[in-house]
Parts: structure tokens; C-alpha cells; sequence
């Protein structure tokens, strides 16, 4: 089964390209999307997951006037603790939430040490 109506991001940091988290994209129809898959990969690798709906705004966006500007995001963990409802949030708030996803992450990882490190 394909899904077409959406995007799977990978949060990453850019010195190792290390998996920080997965977050699923559509476009907001006022739907409730069904976030199985998503969550059943993020449990296999062990990192956070969220879909976030996206509004356009009528306005064009500036960076890029082609395109539709976004009104706001509508967020929601699916893991772990997936959280029971919907959070508002504007493109800024959204866009410095994903920073500090990264940073957490990146915290966590960096005190791990490697499998084989009692070894090698």
C-alpha cells in the first residue's frame, strides 16, 4: 500500500546524518490521520514521531512567492507518549519545537557509548 496524500521527514544531524526523528507532513482537511505506520517505525528505530498538519495561509510565501505561505500546524507525538490531542502551533513555534527535538536527541545519543566500546 502506497500513501500519497503525505511526506515522511527525517530530523537529522548534519555531522553524522544521525536519525533524530521522524515526522509525518499533509496537507490539514480537518482530518484525523491515522498514524500506525509512522509509529510502528518509530518504535523499530527507537526515536520520537509526530504528524504535523500543515494550513496554507492565502498569502504567498515570501521566501518563495510561488508557493502558499503557511497559516499554522497542527502537531501531535504519536511516540512515544502519543499525546491524545491536537496542539496549534505557528510556523516559528513548529520550526523552534524541531530545534529542540534535535538538540534533546542529539544530547540523548552523544552519551551513548558505542556497542562495541568494551570491545575496541
Amino acid at each position: 500500500m502506497a500513501d500519497l496524500d503525505s511526506v515522511l521527514f527525517v530530523e537529522y544531524g548534519y555531522s553524522g546524518k544521525l536519525p533524530l526523528a521522524l515526522v509525518e507532513v499533509a496537507q490539514d482537511i480537518g482530518q484525523e490521520k491515522p498514524t500506525g505506520v509512522i509509529r510502528e517505525l518509530a518504535k523499530m528505530a527507537n526515536l520520537p514521531a509526530y504528524v504535523s498538519l500543515y494550513t496554507p495561509a492565502a498569502r504567498a510565501n515570501p521566501a518563495s512567492p510561488a508557493w502558499h505561505d503557511i497559516e499554522h500546524f497542527r502537531v501531535k507525538r504519536v511516540w512515544p507518549k502519543p499525546e491524545p490531542s491536537w496542539r496549534t502551533l505557528s510556523p516559528g513555534e513548529w520550526a523552534n519545537a524541531l530545534v529542540q527535538i534535535r538538540d534533546w536527541q542529539l544530547r540523548r545519543f552523544s552519551s551513548m557509548p558505542a556497542a562495541n566500546d568494551g570491545a575496541y
